[in-house]
């Protein structure tokens, strides 16, 4: 039986990859700040390990006890690169590369989360993975995200080259479903959820790949147990493209109170220090050519389910 170690398991991507791997019998050891998703508690095969990522020693004895470090734990909301964006560099770059210096030369596989922010404003959509990376100035907090994720990647493939360790790199795109939080899916519905207005930012035509939760982890366990998937980058993403606006009004179908829009600038939302992405889609084709992944989850349907969770548990509150 391989054991895994997960960290950010008690998160959202985290929570639900690691309880796909208990699933289907496997050892998660989970490393995360407080249990988020207690119901991964369950599982016989689950060992939840208290604490945060900065602790050097308690990361050793799980690296040194998995045969596979799955890297999710990170800071992904975009509120927090302009407010913090110190934090989001000390958490996501030094902590990334103290973890990959642990696994390197181990013969461990290192499965790295990493973001469709890497390519940054690139007016060419949809993505591939080989695609230029077009980032504003480092004045501008709203890039400490993208830059921190490219040097893990930037070092993990100087790992590859060196022979040293191998690792499997994917970039997400708008990742969404039950246990989301923080972010633009997540708010939306809990606004639709209390009957509040949706904040739409500018005239809300930026277009995002909003990407269903089940989706995600079935590429991951693809991706992490086929060899020829090692040393390579992949885009997880939805690739139909949905403006912000159309996206709101999806919200407002799946809601079962009355909503309306309210439009305000991204100046206003998050202050002077963000910088917006205009479009953002993904190429899958490289993913969909190595391991036959294509996702099956309309975002009608994910909304649905989603929005479903969110009020089942409200109601337990």
């Amino acid at each position: 039986m391989k054991t895994y170690f997960v960290t950010g398991a008690m998160g959202f991507v985290g929570s639900h990859f690691s309880e796909l791997l208990l699933k289907k019998g496997a050892k998660v050891i989970g490393l995360d700040l407080g249990p988020h998703a207690p119901h991964l508690l369950d599982y016989d095969n689950f060992t939840f390990v208290q604490d945060t990522v900065k602790n050097d020693d308690i990361l050793k004895r799980c690296v040194d006890m998995a045969d596979y470090v799955c890297h999710i734990a990170g800071i992904a909301e975009p509120d927090q690169y302009v407010k913090t964006p110190r934090k989001v560099i000390d958490i996501t770059a030094f902590v990334g590369i103290k973890l990959i210096e642990m696994c390197r030369l181990t013969g461990k596989l290192f499965f790295l989360t990493s973001t469709s922010e890497i390519y940054g404003n690139n007016p060419n959509v949809p993505f591939k993975e080989t695609d230029n990376r077009v980032l504003g100035p480092t004045s501008t907090n709203r890039w400490c995200y993208s830059s921190s994720k490219a040097i893990l990647e930037h070092y993990l493939m100087a790992c590859a080259h060196a022979k040293e360790l191998d690792s499997v790199i994917v970039r997400l795109f708008n990742v969404y479903g039950p246990r989301l939080r923080g972010r633009v899916v997540a708010n939306y519905l809990e606004n639709a959820l209390q009957g509040k207005n949706l904040i739409v930012h500018g005239d809300g035509s930026q277009t995002r790949s909003f990407t269903y939760i089940d989706d995600v982890v079935d590429a991951f366990d693809r991706l992490i147990h086929d060899e020829k998937c090692f040393n390579e980058i992949f885009n997880v993403g939805n690739p139909v493209e949905t403006s912000i606006l159309e996206f709101a009004k999806a919200v407002q179908k799946v809601s079962d109170k009355p909503i309306d829009l309210e439009y305000m600038t991204h100046a206003e939302y998050y202050g002077k220090s963000y910088e917006d992405i205009d479009r953002r889609v993904p190429d899958v084709s490289k993913l969909e050519k190595f391991t036959g992944w294509v996702p099956t989850t309309t975002l009608e349907d994910g909304l649905e389910k989603t929005f479903a969770y969110m009020k089942a548990k409200a109601a337990e509150k």
